[in-house]
Order: structure tokens, then sequence, then C-alpha cells
């Protein structure tokens, strides 16, 4: 224990709301007004008391606190898979300005472990190239209505210069299918691939190339098929214990236990206004699963 107690330096929280500790504030005990979700979605601003006991209570501060570290968590609400990739990268280089995802410098060395959180799987494009240029298409929700497709351009060190919406996208994607032996129906599972790999191939990189260990937390199961055929990835995956069963996702355990979902806890101080984010006890869950998981990283390691 005395390992873990002294670990210190950063962690690297990558995540979307749900690692952001979205509704939070739906606990605080303050007795200033505090926004529903929607009111909050349309610009009303969270009382300084309420958001400190989001930022207190959200499980990545608690598992920061626990191992005596500082949590790096993005500026922003929300956000995409791809984001959180882009995430680490900006704070490698310790990217920080007024429109950057980090807020506060970060000295690379300092960084002791990455805590990825995969989002909604749709809210990442897919890359393809087609006739030599690049491409990338988004779909809505279910991974199976097309929305649109943009053209890129990058500059000469491969970051994205612009891009361009295209009127008729999905014929160039539809090429790229046939062209690759695909059919629409393949979309799901290419994308959820393309998007799983890129996220591994992160991890493993950090884990190889910088000596950081890392851990996948999954919110939604469409990563599970190619996580758990991974053995780097299956080892590293977090599971929720909760009544003496286990989860491998966020969604899981909150579809089988609904009042781990702020609009149905009844603990609530606030009108929370129906949000469906993890609630204040599912965050426990999550800090504990976490907690547990580093601790079995670090006694696999010492074990050696």
């Amino acid at each position: 224990m005395g390992s873990i107690l002294i670990m210190g330096g950063d962690i690297i929280f990558a995540g979307c709301s749900f690692t952001w500790g979205q509704g939070l504030w739906s606990y605080s005990p303050t007795k200033l007004k505090v926004p529903t979700v929607n009111e909050y979605l349309k610009g009303a601003g969270i009382p300084e008391p309420a958001d400190i006991f989001r930022i207190e209570n959200r499980w990545a501060t608690q598992v920061a606190m626990r191992f005596h570290a500082r949590e790096i968590i993005k500026r922003h609400n929300g956000g995409t898979d791809e984001e959180s990739i882009r995430f680490i990268d900006e704070i490698k280089q310790n990217n920080v300005h007024k429109h950057s995802l980090l807020t506060e410098n970060v000295i690379w060395e300092n960084v002791n472990y990455v805590i990825f959180q995969t989002t909604q799987a749709y809210r990442s494009g897919f890359a393809f190239f087609q006739n030599g240029i690049e491409y990338c298409i988004f779909s809505e929700s279910n991974l199976k209505n097309l929305e649109r497709i943009e053209k890129i351009k990058r500059d000469k060190n491969g970051n994205i210069n612009y891009t361009e919406d295209v009127d008729n996208g999905i014929d160039i994607f539809l090429d790229w299918l046939i062209d690759n032996n695909h059919t629409v129906e393949d979309f799901e599972k290419l994308h959820t691939k393309f998007i799983s790999n890129k996220i591994l191939n992160k991890l493993k990189n950090l884990e190889k190339e910088q000596n950081i260990p890392t851990l996948l937390l999954c919110w939604t199961p469409e990563y599970l098929p190619h996580f758990l055929n991974d053995e780097f990835a299956s080892e590293r995956l977090v599971k929720l214990k909760y009544n003496g069963e286990e989860f491998d996702t966020i969604s899981c355990i909150i579809e089988k236990y609904k009042k781990f979902e702020i609009q149905y806890d009844s603990t609530t101080l606030h009108d929370d206004g129906g949000d469906g984010h993890p609630s204040l006890e599912c965050n426990q869950i999550i800090k504990d699963a976490v907690i547990g998981k580093i601790t079995e990283r670090i006694n696999l390691k010492n074990n050696e």
C-alpha cells in the first residue's frame, strides 16, 4: 500500500461529461438556484458552491485524491474519443491557451497514469481515402443513418488545416465501400473498430514508449467486442462492482439500476430536470472500481 499512497504527480482523465462530472451540482447543499440540465445546456451558469461540489465529488477527483495526485481533465464538458486522444497529445506538448483543451501547465514527466473513459462512438467521425482524397463521415447515434461527409485538408505536419462539407459525400462513401468489398451494414463494425484501434494505439504507445500505465473505462458497450478480444485492452478494462455483480460498462450498471442515473435518484437536493448522467453514488462506484484496478495493476507490477 505504501507505493500507492506516494504515487503523487499527475493523473490524466481523458473522457466526456461522465468524467467531467455533469449534473453533480444537483446534490450540492447550496441554497442558491442550481440549473436543471436543460437550463445548463442553454447557458445557465452553475453557482460557485455547486460547481466546487461537482469537482470535489466526481469520480476522477476522488481517484486522484486517493493517490495524492492532481487530476488533469479537459477544459470543456462533453467531447469525443478523438478529442480525448488529442487532449493527451496537448498535455504532452503542454499546450495551454484560451482555446486549448488543457487548462493548466503539466510537466509530462510528472504524469503517472492515464485513465481513458470512452464515450459514444458516433460522436467521432470515420476517416477514409477515396481517389487520393481524405474524407470523414459522421453518423447519427444509431451508427446507421449516415449524416454528412467532410473533405479534410492537412498541413505538412499532418494536422487538420480545414474541412469542408461535400455535397455528394454519400456517393463517395458508397464508392469506397464497393471498392473495399464492404456494405453499408458493415459501417457500425468498421467505425467502432476504427475508433477502438485509435484509442488502443494511443494507450499502447503511452505504455511502450512513455512508460505511463493506462486503464480503460467504457460508458457504452460499443467497443467491448474489440476490447475484450485484445489482451492489452481486456487486462486494463475497469469493471464496476455492485451488489455482488460485475459490469463491463457504465451504461450496463445504469440500465439495471436506474437510481444510478441522476434523474431517477431520490437523493438529489435540486431539480435536475431529467439529467441522464451518473448519480453521486454511481460516481462513488466508478471511483472504487478505478482505485481497485490501479491497485491491482500496481501489485502485479511489483510482483513481477
